[in-house]
């Protein structure tokens, strides 16, 4: 009997410095935006990073958030089931992750700008489940979306409910050969944040639960990537 590929959910990462937060771009090798370009994504909402006082907002929210929740921390601990804040990585590169977060990165007609836009959580219903998959007996790495039926939102949800009859589709396809390497990006909480790197140079930030982010990575490999960093 032959295995089923594993699915594993992702979905384009979003910044987590106060800069960038739930924010996320779209460039070319010149650090463009490329959005409009991409062809059939509806429009999202602009990429900006924010100023002083908005990343002092955000400093100020995650304050209050952390002493909100520190009397759940403690209750917690003395039951014997010790819950922590999400930690976050070293910083890797300032350029792509506190003064931009590009998310795709790629020349005209290159690899990455063929992802589909139902990876981009502003764009698409919350009820919308993005999957990757990487099926051997054909070599190919597919992306898959079904609606869910879980009742919630965005910002509390991500499915857990069932399939809606009739949902699934196939999203996207490429050879696994076009991908040279995959790579956990340290700067994301509890290492959630991953990087594809595609033959031509081109690549993608993505995020999924950090248990299925290694999952992914180790799955795609981690050979060297011949990605061509940004200046």
């Amino acid at each position: 009997m032959i295995e089923e590929p594993r699915r594993y959910r992702v979905e384009f990462a979003s910044g987590t410095a106060a800069s960038v937060e739930k924010r996320r771009s779209f460039r070319d090798l010149e650090r463009n935006d490329i959005e409009r370009d991409l062809p059939g994504w509806p429009a999202g909402p602009p990429f900006k990073v924010r100023g002083f006082f908005g990343r002092l907002g955000r400093y100020a929210l995650t304050v209050v958030t952390r002493l909100l929740l520190l009397p759940l921390y403690i209750i917690a601990d003395a039951l014997g089931s010790p819950v922590s804040p999400e930690k976050r990585g070293e910083l890797e590169e300032r350029e792509n992750e506190v003064d931009d977060f590009p998310v795709m990165w790629a020349g005209e007609g290159e690899t990455a700008r063929t992802l589909p836009w139902q990876l981009d959580p502003s764009r698409r219903s919350w009820r919308t489940v993005t999957e990757i998959e990487l099926a051997e007996q054909d070599g190919l790495v597919r992306i898959w979306s079904y609606e869910d039926t879980a009742r919630g939102s965005r910002h509390f949800s991500w499915g857990g409910g069932e399939k809606v009859p009739g949902s699934e589709a196939v999203l996207w396809s490429v050879p696994r050969s076009e991908i040279t390497g995959a790579e956990i990006k340290r700067f994301s909480m509890d290492e959630s944040d991953f990087k594809v790197s595609f033959r031509d140079g081109s690549w993608a930030r993505l995020t999924s639960s950090p248990h299925d982010a290694r999952g992914i990575v180790a799955l795609l490999g981690q050979g060297a990537p011949a990605d061509r960093h940004p200046a």
